[in-house]
C-alpha cells in the first residue's frame, strides 16, 4: 500500500514538473513573440517617418524649382509657348515640330534651348531628367509613323538636342506615350492641340543611408 501511495507521489511530481516546465516554455515563447513584434512596430514606424520625411522634402524641392523654373522660363511662359504643372515643363508640339514630323524645327531647337539653359542653372548632380512625348487620338495617316512612333521619336529627339547642349547622356531618357495619357479630353480640336505635347520633368535622386539596427 506504502509503494503504491509512493508511486502515486512520484508521478504526480513528474507530471508537475512537466506543468511547469511547458508553462515556462511558453512564457518565455510568448515574452519572445511580444518582444518581436514590438521591434517589427518600432521597425515600421521609423520607416513611415522616413517615408514622410523623405515626402516633404521631394515636395520641398519640388516647390523651390518650380519658382526658380518661372523665373528662368518667363519669358516663354508669358508666350504662351510652355505651361509649368507641378514642375513639369509643358510645351505645344505645334511649338517644335511640324504636323506629323519628328524633327525639331529650328524654332523648336531655340525653346528647347531656352528650356535647358533654364535647367542647368537648377540641376543637382544626383538628378535626372525624363522627356515625355504624347499625341492626340487622330491616327497619323502615315505608313512610317503610328502614334506611338511619333510620340517616342520626338522625345528622343528633344533628348538629342539636349545632350549636344551639355547635359549628360546618362541622365536623361525620353518615353512615348502616344495617344494615351491626354491632359484633357480629345473632344475639340483645341484639346487635340494641348493634348499634342512633349513634357520634361526633374526627378530627384536622394541616397538614403539604411538605418542602423
Amino acid at each position: 500500500m506504502r509503494k503504491s501511495k509512493n508511486k502515486e507521489e512520484g508521478s504526480w511530481f513528474v507530471f508537475t514538473d512537466l506543468t511547469i516546465g511547458l508553462l515556462s516554455l511558453f512564457i518565455l515563447a510568448f515574452v519572445a513573440m511580444a518582444t518581436l513584434k514590438a521591434q517589427k512596430a518600432s521597425d515600421l514606424t521609423r520607416t513611415e517617418k522616413e517615408v514622410v520625411s523623405c515626402q516633404e522634402e521631394m515636395r520641398r524641392i519640388a516647390k523651390e524649382r518650380n519658382a526658380l523654373l518661372s523665373r528662368s522660363l518667363k519669358s516663354s511662359i508669358e508666350k504662351g509657348i510652355i505651361a509649368l504643372d507641378n514642375g513639369n515643363i509643358q510645351i505645344q508640339a505645334s511649338f517644335l515640330f511640324p504636323m506629323n514630323g519628328v524633327d525639331l524645327t529650328p524654332a523648336g531647337v531655340d525653346v528647347i534651348q531656352a528650356i535647358g539653359k533654364g535647367l542647368l542653372d537648377i540641376l543637382d548632380s544626383g538628378d535626372v531628367i525624363m522627356v515625355s512625348g504624347f499625341t492626340d487620338d487622330v491616327p497619323t495617316n502615315s505608313d512610317t509613323y503610328t502614334n506611338w512612333n511619333l510620340s517616342t521619336e520626338r522625345a528622343t529627339n528633344v533628348v538629342k538636342t539636349l545632350i549636344k547642349q551639355g547635359f549628360p547622356a546618362d541622365r536623361l531618357f525620353a518615353a512615348g506615350f502616344g495617344q494615351f495619357h491626354p491632359r484633357v479630353p480629345n473632344t475639340t480640336p483645341e484639346n487635340r492641340q494641348l493634348n499634342r505635347r512633349v513634357e520634361i520633368g526633374v526627378t530627384p535622386i536622394r541616397k538614403f543611408e539604411a538605418p542602423k539596427k
